[in-house]
């Protein structure tokens, strides 16, 4: 009887252990849905590194491009767009299967749900059906939300769609560049190198990014970015006559990113914040000057169905104008995903995939 292999999480310290189980059985409204690749997000190695809890045991992985193997009697067969699904349909889904009746759903926050099922954050239960994409098989639950690709975009990258490319994709309804916009992003990682290339082709004034790292600097010039700096080096007197940037959109998930964000903004300006994941020191904000400056902060974490397909249309059609196939720099097996995490601590490795 052919098997379903997974990598169980078992906590910042433990060893990974490698389980096999049977294909589960479905249940009438789920799918069962081969991973073909899987990029570990920098939110896994959050958890890995106990920087963050997270439940065990568990499957993580969650930027996830797959294959459907089998449907359970009365699971959907149409994607968001609704297009038919059949068996060996490849597919990216939603990071969270969301109820569609609670308060969040009902007002605009589907990825807050309160019954909300998040892939590759779920506690491994008894009937061993893997829900994360460390693992050869993931079986989705009603309310998911499921993108039909085009056979012409690869799995590099395709993977990240369902997590760092939606979510730029979010925060791109926020930011609302216009065509004469001045934008910043800070970080140039998954996140901020996406982020600049989506900005890139709303067709704004300039994208600037800050970076610590050379290389990240580097590749953010190949991302969209037409002009890059070291924090601390970006002066308002050179950003739109001396107003400061209209957007900025905070990737780099710290402290300083936010301070020097605020600082760089014009008056009236907005900053969306997406990089900040996991806990860390308070930032020593001065409220008065956010005030006086009139700026719109806004905190973005995960994503809608529409900004998923928004991240699919993109890539489909504009991604080939940008390298984000490089970006997968190491693909592992599932055996040596020990091997896969150290390797995707490593800066000048945005992503690292494994596939199972």
């Amino acid at each position: 009887m052919p098997k379903s292999n997974a990598a169980l999480f078992l906590g910042p310290n433990a060893p990974w252990q490698f389980a096999s189980a049977d294909l589960p059985t479905l249940t009438p409204d789920e799918i069962l849905v081969k991973v073909l690749l899987c990029t570990i997000c920098g939110s896994d190695l959050h958890t890995i590194l106990g920087r963050r809890s997270g439940p065990v045991p568990s499957v993580l992985g969650h930027e996830i491009v797959g294959e459907i193997v089998e449907f359970g009697s009365s699971a959907s067969r149409e994607d968001v767009r609704g297009k038919t699904l059949q068996a060996g349909d490849r597919i990216v889904w939603g990071i969270v299967a969301n109820c569609g009746h609670c308060f969040f759903c009902q007002n605009d926050l589907p990825q807050k749900c309160e019954r909300g099922f998040k892939y590759g954050h779920q506690q491994v239960g008894e009937r061993k059906n893997w829900q994360g994409g460390f693992a050869s098989h993931c079986v989705l639950v009603p309310g998911t939300k499921i993108v039909r690709l085009p056979t012409s975009l690869s799995l590099k990258s395709a993977a990240p769609l369902s997590c760092a490319t939606a979510t730029i994709a979010a925060s791109m309804r926020f930011a609302d560049i216009a065509g004469n916009a001045d934008v910043l992003v800070v970080g140039a990682g998954m996140l901020g190198l996406t982020a600049c290339a989506m900005a890139n082709k709303q067709g704004p004034w300039s994208v600037a990014c800050i970076e610590k790292d050379e290389y990240r600097r580097q590749l953010a010039m190949r991302f969209g970015a037409t002009v890059v700096a070291q924090p601390g080096r970006l002066q308002v007197s050179d950003i739109k006559n001396g107003y400061g940037f209209d957007v900025a959109i905070e990737c780099s998930g710290t402290n300083a990113g936010l301070l020097e964000a605020i600082e760089l903004v014009r008056v009236g300006g907005r900053i969306v914040l997406v990089g900040a994941v996991f806990p860390s020191e308070p930032a020593p904000l001065i409220v008065e000057r956010i005030v006086r400056k009139h700026l719109t902060l806004h905190g973005v974490h995960n994503y809608r169905s529409d900004d998923l397909l928004t991240a699919v249309d993109f890539m489909e059609r504009q991604g080939n104008s940008f390298p984000f196939e490089e970006l997968v720099s190491h693909v592992y097996p599932l055996a040596e995903l020990a091997d896969g995490i150290t390797a995707a601590q490593v800066g000048s490795n945005i992503r690292v995939a494994i596939a199972p």
